[in-house]
Order: structure tokens, then C-alpha cells, then sequence
């Protein structure tokens, strides 16, 4: 199976998961969940210019992917300051965001545009991680823990553990091993199946009346 043909399919997925996200938004779209339609729709876009970029142009195409590490990661932290509740937890949002964004700063001040900022990516993983749990935290001590497979939520943060648990050794053992090639393709596209499998999942199987907030 060729490295190409590989590094293809999660635009698919992303494609797929974007087209399914319109045809159930009428699921969600009172919920703050609404937001992750464009933002899926933004994910393709970055993934299409990138691979034009890249592969076509036959140009750098690092600053497009830095750019969405930095929108992405502060797009994940607003969605879980407006759907976590309690006010320690939004603080930390709060504070992550903010070292983040230092982070972020940083590594354009002190690193090449046309290199990974990979300080930045994996800092802001980290957080989300974090964030991640406190949603599920918040989810097993309410009222709706019996229910929680029909909220979109549930399963976004589901698709996001699973593929940051995946990718921030994924990404540590491609920098510092000779983990690349199909090894490495094949890795990565397990955990976009995962990804945009849970996304996917969330969309179709959510009901309209647990997607309140």
C-alpha cells in the first residue's frame, strides 16, 4: 500500500465526518456543539491547502499546519470553557490558554516558520488532555452520566483523549526513532480512523434533547 495512498484517507474521513456534521446539525444546533461544524469544514480546508502546498506547489507547507495547531488548540480550550461548569475548572481553561498562547509566542519567536513548532503542539496537547478529563469528570457526577452515549460532547471528547494519547508519543518517537515511513503512516492513520470514527458516531447517534448546552 503506498505512503500516498495513505496519507489521503483521513482527508476523506475529515470529508465524510464534515458532510454527516451538516446533515445531523439539526441534533445540536441549540448546543455549543454547533461551533465543531465549521470547525470540521475549517479542517478540511487546512488539510486541502497543505496538501496543494506540499505536494503540488511543491512548497514549505509547515507554517499552514503551524497555523492550525495555534487555532485549533485555542478553538478546543473555548469550546470546554463554555461547556465545563464548574469555576476552578473554567480558570483552568483560563490559565492554559493563557500559557499556551506564551508558548505559541515563543516558538514564533525563536523558531522558523518553515519548521513544526513542536513545543507548541505538544504543550497545547497536553492541556487538552487535562481538559478532557474534566469532562468527563463533570459528565459521571451529573444527572445525565446514565445518558451520556446520546451527548455529542461525550463522544468529542472521547475522539479527542483517544487520538492525543496516540499522537503525543506517536509525535516524541517520530522526532527522536527511525519511526517514520509506513510504520509511521499506518500509526497516524489509526488514530484519525479513531478520531473521526468517534466524531462520526457522536453525530449519528446523538438525540437532540441532550444537547442543550
Amino acid at each position: 500500500m503506498s505512503l500516498t495512498f495513505l496519507s489521503y484517507i483521513p482527508l476523506g474521513l475529515e470529508l465524510l465526518t464534515a458532510i454527516i456534521a451538516i446533515v445531523t446539525f439539526s441534533k445540536y444546533k441549540n448546543s455549543n456543539e454547533k461551533y465543531f461544524l465549521y470547525f470540521l469544514w475549517y479542517t478540511f480546508l487546512i488539510e486541502i491547502l497543505g496538501a496543494v502546498l506540499g505536494e503540488i506547489i511543491l512548497v514549505n507547507n509547515y507554517g499552514v499546519y503551524n497555523t492550525f495547531t495555534i487555532t485549533s488548540m485555542l478553538f478546543y480550550f473555548y469550546w470546554y470553557y463554555t461547556i465545563l461548569k464548574k469555576p476552578s475548572f473554567k480558570k483552568a481553561v483560563i490559565v492554559f490558554s493563557i500559557l499556551f498562547s506564551i508558548v505559541s509566542f515563543l516558538s514564533l519567536c525563536f523558531q522558523s516558520w518553515d519548521v513544526y513548532h513542536s513545543y507548541t503542539f505538544v504543550t497545547g496537547a497536553l492541556f487538552l488532555l487535562v481538559l478532557t478529563l474534566f469532562h468527563f469528570y463533570q459528565l459521571l457526577n451529573s444527572d445525565e452520566v446514565l445518558i451520556v452515549k446520546y451527548k455529542l460532547s461525550f463522544w468529542i471528547s472521547t475522539a479527542l483523549l483517544l487520538f492525543y494519547v496516540g499522537m503525543i508519543p506517536l509525535f516524541f518517537l517520530s522526532q527522536y526513532t527511525n519511526i517514520m515511513g509506513l510504520s509511521y503512516q499506518i500509526i497516524l492513520l489509526s488514530l484519525n480512523v479513531i478520531l473521526y470514527g468517534c466524531y462520526m458516531i457522536g453525530f449519528l447517534w446523538t438525540k437532540k434533547e441532550y444537547n442543550r448546552f
